[in-house]
């Protein structure tokens, strides 16, 4: 619970009309100016033009009151959430970013909200997804996904319209359903499946999910892995840089990493990758600009590895994270694509070392 306790930065109480009796929800924050909830929350401001108003209590020591209005949903787009348009911005270090996860039976999910009940405080509730509601199935309400829950709130009333968060990414917006005695007993939750076309019509952007991947194993050099006539091999060696046998295991486990990112071909992390691959160029090149031998590449290599080592842990942070020895071999697939090298004029070097071992060779 403690990585999800910033997030209630961007969830604050929603009422529609004067405070007593009046209808009560949760909202949160997709940007400075811009908030989401429930529709059934606001039916009083279009069947009687009560006011919406909005209450963030977990981002300064004072609560932040807004005025919202909701933006207009085109009549061919069947929604049950509504994007509330703020009267003033509201400034945090957190705004929801909705995420295309598919939801299934028995994921564990996360809210927080503010059933009346615990209107004050606001609450956390978790458990597990129930199952998938499918147009096949009596459907008296407008959720696709069933929710259990083992709070022992007996009224949710208040929560419809909280973010869902399954995996630490929002995936839904929370419903409630009213029964017996007018409480709201039930839980359910809106997929972003049937978000999309609201979302997309407001140019809210629902980013991609990225399956776990933590490449935090190093591999060693297997016997099959031979890189003595690879190119980065040959600049090393141009430079005066001959025990290169760490290098090569850099090297190794920088083209495992590059080749795990590229199968599962996720856009946000080829762009990381790829970001990667440039702020590594942009540090070499930095002191490439002031080296001056072009024999020995010893110091130049030094320095450029010292650069990644302290940046590791800022500039060069990407996702999925990868250690410091990928980093370091990404060097290395650089150079052996011969866009960096550890001489002054590196290129020409490489020509001349080549030239002179295949007359060796001969």
């Amino acid at each position: 619970m403690a990585n999800f306790v910033r997030l209630e930065k961007a969830v604050c109480k929603l009422t529609c009309g004067e405070i007593k009796d009046c209808e009560k929800a949760t909202a949160f924050l997709i940007s400075p100016n811009k908030a989401i909830t429930a529709r059934h929350a606001i039916e009083d401001y279009y069947d009687e033009n009560k006011q919406i108003f909005l209450e963030f209590c977990n981002i300064t020591s004072k609560p932040i009151f807004r005025k919202a209005k909701p933006l207009d949903i085109p009549p061919n787009i069947n929604s049950p959430i509504v994007i509330l348009e703020l009267d003033e911005c509201v400034e945090t270090d957190v705004y929801l970013s909705f995420c295309d996860y598919e939801i299934e039976k028995d994921d564990r999910y996360e809210t927080f909200g503010y059933p009346v009940v615990k209107w004050q405080m606001g609450q956390w509730i978790n458990s597990e997804v129930s199952r998938r509601v499918t147009q096949q199935m009596a459907r008296p309400f407008d959720w696709d996904i069933d929710l259990n829950h083992s709070s022992n709130i007996k009224d949710f009333g208040g929560l419809s319209g909280a973010p869902l968060f399954i995996k630490k990414q929002l995936v839904g917006v929370l419903l409630t359903e009213s029964k017996a005695g007018g409480k709201a007993i039930s839980l359910g939750c809106i997929s972003i499946e049937r978000l999309k076309d609201v979302l997309q019509h407001f140019d809210i952007p629902i980013k991609e999910f990225s399956h776990d991947f933590i490449m935090d194993e190093i591999y060693e050099l297997d016997d099959d892995s031979n890189f003595s006539e690879s190119i980065f091999i040959a600049k090393l060696e141009s430079a005066q840089i001959f025990d290169h046998e760490d290098y090569q295991q850099e090297f190794f486990n920088a083209e495992i990493a590059k080749t795990s990112i590229e199968s599962r071909n996720i856009s946000t992390e080829v762009k990381s990758f790829s970001m990667l691959q440039n702020n590594i160029k942009s540090i070499w090149r930095t002191q490439h600009l002031s080296y001056n031998d072009d024999f020995d590449g010893r110091e130049l290599l030094t320095k450029v590895y010292t650069r990644v080592e302290d940046l590791n842990e800022g500039t060069l942070k990407s996702t999925p994270e990868l250690p410091l020895l990928v980093k370091k071999g990404i060097l290395h697939q650089l150079s052996d694509e011969c866009k960096v090298g550890w001489t002054k004029n590196y290129k020409d070097r490489l020509k001349s070392y080549l030239e002179e071992r295949e007359r060796i060779d001969g």
